[in-house]
């Protein structure tokens, strides 16, 4: 039986220690200022570097081009290895595109190429719990099925403090009819069928937190879950919204982890958020 090989995209905002103990490829997207500086996300820029650029200057971002994945798919192939992708939302991005296009162009690789239909730490968790599971030995179609089962369980919410964000770079979908919405209500959000789409509108941060917290504990209460949960330059919010999901469901979360400066220049600064999904063991 071949070696499974995960690959996933910088959105996954997976911490780099653990991509490097899980042998995760990270194939980088990139974050743009002013159309002049162009920086790969999470190794030419650091999430701490970017929020404070990102102050000073509006960001776009910019999909990896199918050559960049194919730099990576084609030394993987030549190895013998089953390459499994799994990627950013195809309604966010053209990611999963240029990872078919370069996939189209390996004819004889085994490349599973997959749009996960979500972005940050669900994708973060679904990516990690596919590489352990090919360190321990499982083949290409036992990934698969796990990766399909946490893929289809997963539920992702978050709390922004303005959608300017989310406008300004064309990512608002579902979430358009909150525009203009009053002084310090803050939408919550989740992704459904990979698009952003409004959950609820309260008064506040602490109403919104509460409101997160109902969610999750809602979810737990069906069964077994496992949870990660992520920020943008918020950590006093990020810290009560993890002792508040701590308390509600009587555990802590299995990641933890900040978004990058491509999910940063989409959601902005103030994002805290969750996403669960359904213990299937990885």
């Amino acid at each position: 039986m071949k070696s499974v090989h995960i690959v996933t995209d910088s959105t996954a905002d997976i911490p780099a220690e653990l991509a490097e103990r899980h042998e995760i490829t990270v194939v980088p997207l990139k974050v743009i200022f002013s159309d002049e500086e162009f920086y790969r996300d999470g190794i030419d820029l650091t999430p701490e570097q970017f929020f404070v650029r990102l102050a000073e200057l509006p960001a776009s971002t910019s999909q990896p081009s199918p050559a960049e994945f194919l730099d990576v798919y084609r030394p993987l192939a030549e190895q013998g290895r089953d390459i499994i992708s799994v990627h950013i939302s195809a309604a966010l991005s053209g990611t999963v595109h240029s990872a078919q296009a370069a996939r189209a162009l390996l004819p004889d690789a085994s490349v599973e190429v997959i749009d996960s239909k979500v972005t940050s730490i669900p994708l973060g968790m679904a990516v990690l719990a596919a590489a352990r599971a090919a360190q321990a030995g499982l083949g290409r179609a036992e990934i698969l099925e796990l990766l399909n089962s946490i893929l289809d369980s997963t539920g992702v919410y978050f709390m922004v403090d303005t959608l300017e964000y989310l406008q300004r770079g064309g990512r608002i979908g579902r979430a358009q009819g909150l525009l203009g919405t009053l002084l310090n209500i803050k939408p919550i959000l989740m992704l459904k069928d990979g698009l952003v789409t409004p959950l609820d509108k309260v008064r506040g941060r602490a109403k919104g937190l509460e409101r997160l917290a109902g969610v999750l504990e809602e979810a737990a209460r069906q069964g077994p879950i496992k949870y990660g949960i992520t920020h943008g330059n918020t950590p006093e919010l990020f810290a009560r919204l993890e002792e508040k999901l701590t308390t509600r469901v009587g555990f802590g979360p299995d990641l933890s982890c900040r978004v990058g400066g491509v999910i940063g220049a989409h959601v902005g600064p103030s994002v805290v958020g969750f996403s669960f999904h359904r213990d299937v063991g990885w």
